[in-house]
Order: structure tokens, then C-alpha cells, then sequence
């Protein structure tokens, strides 16, 4: 009597397989996705808080805010903030009225965060 030796796996279980991996991946696919936005926003809106903190020393030395300024450059020169990372990140600040400031930041992957200082209130 000849004995078979059992060699490789069934097709019946790589399809199993194949089907636990696509679930897997269906769940962790929007899961990751969310948390890399989160983690963009996060960076933003640190940068963004930084850039209140050195517009509230802007206050205390003038009695006002830079309200206008449309690129890093202008950010700079008017309140001495500087990024993190030259990571392509937009800033901008806006004058809404009111004694306010509005702070808008866009990355090159297109996050928006738009926050409206001494409030601080989204857009």
C-alpha cells in the first residue's frame, strides 16, 4: 500500500486566506487612512497655535495684531514666526474685522485647517 504525502495547501484554503486577508484589509485600509489625516490637521494646528503664540507677543509690544500677510515671508518678517519644516505647507493670515485674525495652512496633499484667533474658532 502506497502512502500519499500531504504537499502544499488545498486550493479550497488559499481561497480562505485570501478572503481573511481582503477583510483585513477593508478594515485597516480607512482606518490608516483617517489616522494619517488626523495627523496632518494635528501638524497644522500646532504650527498654526505656535504662530498665535507669537501674535500675542505681536499685541503685547504693538497693541495689534499682523492681520494681514499672505505667504511665510510676509508671516515672518511681521511677527518673526518661522515653520517647523519647509514641507510645502501654505500659511496665510486673512483680517475677517472685528480686532481678529483668521490663519489659514494648506499642505501639498490639500488638508485646510482655517482657525479665526483670539477666538480660536475653526472657519
Amino acid at each position: 500500500m502506497k502512502r500519499r504525502l500531504n504537499q502544499g495547501f488545498t486550493l479550497i484554503e488559499l481561497m480562505i486566506v485570501v478572503a481573511i486577508v481582503a477583510v483585513v484589509s477593508a478594515v485597516a485600509l480607512p482606518l490608516y487612512t483617517g489616522y494619517i489625516e488626523g495627523a496632518r490637521e494635528g501638524r497644522l494646528m500646532i504650527n498654526i497655535a505656535t504662530m498665535d503664540v507669537f501674535q500675542e507677543d505681536l499685541l503685547l509690544r504693538t497693541g495689534g495684531y499682523l492681520t494681514v500677510a499672505a505667504d511665510i515671508a510676509a508671516i515672518t518678517a511681521g511677527i518673526g514666526w518661522i515653520p517647523q519644516a519647509n514641507d510645502g505647507v501654505t500659511y496665510s493670515i486673512a483680517d475677517p474685522g472685528g480686532g481678529s485674525y483668521r490663519v489659514t495652512a494648506v499642505d501639498p496633499e490639500g488638508t485646510t485647517i482655517c482657525m479665526q484667533y483670539p477666538e480660536k474658532t475653526r472657519c
